[in-house]
C-alpha cells in the first residue's frame, strides 16, 4: 500500500479508536469518581464537542500553514493529550483533556478526506473507500480493545490510539499539499450541487446512526444482552470493511453521482426492509434486515464523500474536507435524538414495540430517501 495512504489510514484509525475504546470503560470510570452515567458520559461527549467545533477552522487554517503540516500537530497533540489524560487527576481534567484531544482529531481526521483526494485525484473513490473501511475497523477493534485495557486499568484506555498516532506520525513526512487555499466557504456551499450533496452526507448519517439506535433500543425491549445487541451490531461496520474498497473502485469507474444514487436506493429498499424484517422474528429478521443495509451503505457513503469533494471549486478542498466532517456530526447527532424521540412517542401510540420501531425506521427511511434528491445531477450538469 502507497506509504502516504496508510498514514492517513493510520490517522482515521487513531481518531475512531480514540472514541469506540471508551464505551466499555465508563462503568470503570464511573465508579473511579463516583459519579453517574451522565457525568461519566460527558467524557466521550466532550470530545465529540471538541471535534465538532473544530472541524471548520482547522480546515481554513489549514489553507494558511499546510495541511500536512497540520495532519502531523494533530498527531503530536493527540498524543500528548492521550498522556494527560492517563495522569488526570479528576472528572474536570478528564472533561479538559478529552475536549482538547477533541480539536486534535479534527487536525487529523477532518483533513484526510481532502489529503486522499490531493494524492490520489485518478482513485479518489477507492482512496475514500479504504478511509470508510478503516473508520469501519476502527468501530469493531475499538470495543473489544478498549474493554481488555480497561481490565489492566483506566488510564491504558487512553493511551490504546497511540500506536496508531505513532505510526501515521512516522510515515506522514511525505504527504501531498492541498492546492492553494484562496477560496472562502461561500464560495463552496454556493458551487453548484455542493450544499445538496453534503446535505445528503448528514441525511446518510442521520439514518445510519439513527437505525442503529432504534435497533438497540427494540432489541433490549425484547429480552437481548447488552453483549447480543452489540455483537449483531457489528455487521454494520464489518461489512464497510470488506465493502469499502470495492465500492470505492465501482465509483471511480462508474461516476461518484451514479453510484452514490444506486446506494440511495438500495437504502431506501433495504430501510423499509429494516423496518418490518424484525416484526417476524426481532434477532434474524434485524440481521438479515442489517445486511440488506450493508451495500448501500459502503456504495453511497464511498460515491458521496467522493462527489462532494469533486464538487469543491478550486482552493476550497481543505474547507470541504471540513465541511464533510461537520455534516457527519450533525447528522449522526440529528439521527440519535430522532430516533430516541420517534420512539418514545411511537411506544405511547402503539401498544406494540415491534410496531414503534417500524414506524421510526420508516421514517428515517424517508428523510434517507430525500439524499436521492441531493447527489442527483441537475439537468444542466454533467456527469461526476
Amino acid at each position: 500500500m502507497d506509504r502516504r495512504l496508510l498514514a492517513l489510514l493510520s490517522g482515521v484509525l487513531l481518531g475512531t479508536l480514540s472514541e469506540s475504546s471508551l464505551a466499555p470503560a465508563l462503568p470503570l470510570l464511573q465508579q473511579a469518581f463516583a459519579v453517574g452515567p451522565e457525568a461519566a458520559q460527558g467524557v466521550v461527549s466532550m470530545g465529540l464537542l471538541g471535534a465538532a467545533l473544530a472541524y471548520l477552522p482547522v480546515a481554513g487554517l489549514a489553507g494558511r500553514v499546510g495541511a500536512a503540516r497540520l495532519f502531523r500537530l494533530g498527531l503530536f497533540l493527540h498524543a500528548l493529550f492521550a498522556l494527560l489524560l492517563a495522569l488526570a487527576p479528576g472528572l474536570w481534567a478528564l472533561y479538559l483533556f478529552r475536549f482538547l484531544q477533541g480539536v486534535a482529531t479534527a487536525m487529523v481526521v477532518g483533513l484526510v478526506p481532502g489529503l486522499a483526494a490531493s494524492a490520489f485525484p485518478q482513485a479518489r473513490g477507492y482512496a475514500l473507500g479504504l478511509v470508510a473501511s478503516t473508520v469501519a475497523t476502527g468501530t469493531l477493534l475499538g470495543p473489544a480493545l478498549g474493554g481488555l485495557a480497561a481490565g489492566i486499568g483506566l488510564p491504558w484506555v487512553f493511551l490504546l490510539p497511540l500506536p496508531a498516532g505513532l505510526l501515521a506520525l512516522l510515515l506522514s513526512g511525505n504527504l501531498p499539499s492541498l492546492p492553494q487555499q484562496e477560496g472562502s466557504l461561500g464560495k463552496l456551499l454556493f458551487a453548484p450541487g455542493f450544499l445538496r450533496a453534503l446535505l445528503a452526507t448528514s441525511l446518510y448519517f442521520l439514518h445510519t446512526l439513527g437505525t442503529t439506535v432504534a435497533l438497540a433500543f427494540h432489541l433490549g425491549t425484547e429480552g437481548l444482552s447488552p453483549r447480543g445487541i452489540g455483537g449483531l451490531l457489528l455487521l454494520g461496520p464489518l461489512q464497510l470493511l470488506l465493502l469499502g474498497a470495492w465500492a470505492g473502485r465501482l465509483a471511480d469507474r462508474l461516476g461518484y453521482r451514479r453510484v452514490a444514487l444506486l446506494g440511495a436506493h438500495l437504502l431506501v429498499g433495504g430501510g423499509v426492509a429494516f423496518a418490518l424484517l424484525p416484526l417476524l422474528h426481532p434477532l434474524w429478521g434485524a440481521a438479515l434486515g442489517l445486511v440488506l443495509l450493508g451495500v448501500g451503505r459502503a456504495l453511497f457513503q464511498a460515491a458521496n464523500n467522493a462527489l462532494v469533494l469533486s464538487l469543491a471549486p478550486p482552493g476550497t478542498e481543505g474547507l470541504a474536507s471540513g465541511a464533510l466532517s461537520v455534516a457527519r456530526s450533525l447528522g449522526q447527532a440529528a439521527g440519535s435524538a430522532l430516533a430516541g424521540g420517534s420512539l418514545g412517542l411511537f411506544y405511547r401510540l402503539f401498544p406494540h414495540h415491534g410496531l414503534a420501531f417500524a414506524a421510526t425506521c420508516l421514517l428515517l427511511t424517508g428523510l434517507m430517501g430525500l439524499s436521492a434528491l441531493g447527489v442527483r445531477a441537475p439537468r444542466e450538469s454533467a456527469e461526476a
